[in-house]
């Protein structure tokens, strides 16, 4: 999974005010944190919740009124980046500039600590806690800690700007700053399937049995193929001019895909044929700023509506409407 943070994106306040489409309102809301976060994940089934500030990384079940746990990641003050959930809810990874953190759901218990040799960029989590680590450097550390294996992924020769793990772990999708995406194996690095978009690749994420892929880049293009054949399914028929994707999910049997944007932006896909089925603005808090939102990430929820947690550390709830 890739990571943005609040500031890198001050940019889109000025945007986010210039909206004026009506937006439906959310059928809840909840505030996870008082302040507004560095970095969250949802889980694959939005039971959980992972988010993190300046006080610390909190893991919520959230039916729950509390964080069941608060963690801290090193002895400075909390700088976690990036977070991400494994798909059967067992583990949490967090990732600071210099070092990443594996956790276990079920008790709390940190299940390791590793310093990172260069800036980190984005993370992301399989089912046996086997994780990838995208690097500035161009490298992608995939480390199972499990069998004490690490594997130095060396394709890209720029930024690694996002990165995303098959549930199994055998597989990592990448992208990078030269417009690179990689379809590779983690147990020997052999690349399977390569791309070249049309600018710098920000977004990557993989469908839960690993047959779609989604990547998108930074000049509003956006593209849904299969794993196997490497083949185009659908592009997303964007109307907005440079529309960069922060966060991305499919759902509902991989019929559809919920993306996020760092413009307060929420909206649904059809898989098969790229078209927007349905787009909503997550909510601001009263006051003070920001005056806009990161959507940080998103999930299915129960029945037919959907979730988003966002930079002000709103976890809100979406209904879709019924398609005529």
């Amino acid at each position: 999974m890739d990571f943005y943070r609040l500031l890198q994106f001050c940019s889109v306040l000025f945007s986010g005010m210039i909206l004026t489409s009506c937006s439906p309102s959310p059928l809840s809301s909840k505030a996870l944190l008082a302040e507004p976060s560095y970095s969250a994940s949802l889980s694959q089934d939005g039971q959980y919740a992972l988010i993190s500030n300046k006080d610390g990384i909190f893991f919520w079940d959230v039916n729950q009124p509390q964080a069941r746990y608060h963690w801290i990641q090193g002895s400075r003050n909390n700088d976690v980046i990036a977070t991400d959930i494994s798909p059967n809810n067992q583990y949490a990874i967090t990732l600071s500039n210099d070092s990443v953190a594996l956790w276990r759901t079920t008790d709390g218990a940190a299940l390791g600590w590793w310093s990172l040799p260069v800036t980190a960029q984005c993370v992301a989590v399989a089912n046996n806690g086997q994780f990838l680590v995208g690097l500035a450097d161009g490298s992608v550390m995939a480390l199972n800690p499990q069998h004490q294996v690490l594997i130095k992924f060396l394709g890209h020769n720029e930024k690694v700007n996002s990165v995303a793990i098959s549930a199994d772990g055998s597989l990592a999708l990448t992208a990078d700053n030269a417009a690179k995406v990689l379809l590779w194996r983690t147990d020997n690095a052999q690349i399977q399937q390569q791309w070249q978009l049309q600018s710098r690749a920000l977004n990557v994420t993989m469908s839960a049995d690993s047959r779609l892929l989604f990547m998108s880049d930074s000049t509003g293009n956006a593209w849904i193929r299969d794993s196997q054949s490497g083949n185009i399914i659908s592009e997303l028929k964007i109307t907005t001019r440079q529309m960069n994707f922060s966060s991305a999910r499919f759902i509902q049997n991989n019929t559809r895909l919920l993306t996020g944007t760092p413009a307060r932006e929420l909206q649904l896909w059809q898989t098969a044929t790229g078209k927007k089925i349905a787009s909503w603005q997550v909510s601001l808090p009263d006051k003070p700023l920001p005056q806009s939102a990161v959507v940080y990430s998103v999930s299915q929820w129960q029945g037919n509506s959907v979730q988003s947690l966002s930079s002000t550390s709103l976890l809100e709830r979406w209904q879709i409407p019924e398609q005529r």
